[in-house]
């Protein structure tokens, strides 16, 4: 993979994370700082699932065209 290949990925990953982050941070209150440290926490777990879950996804649909 080249640098090209590379930073299209990582756009189609800004813009997967980016929509639900900020539907997020719109309904959940951030009255202190408590809750705007746990919608962190629940953005960076989602970050890291939906990463997760996208990997395996792509990884197994490449292993059943071989």
């Amino acid at each position: 993979m080249n640098l090209k290949d590379s930073l299209t990925y990582l756009g189609w990953y800004d813009l997967i994370f980016l929509v639900p982050m900020l539907l997020l941070f719109a309904y959940l209150p951030t009255y202190n700082v408590w809750s705007i440290l746990l919608n962190v926490i629940i953005v960076i777990c989602y970050s890291l699932g939906l990463a997760m879950i996208t990997h395996v996804v792509v990884d197994s649909v490449r292993k059943k065209r071989r």
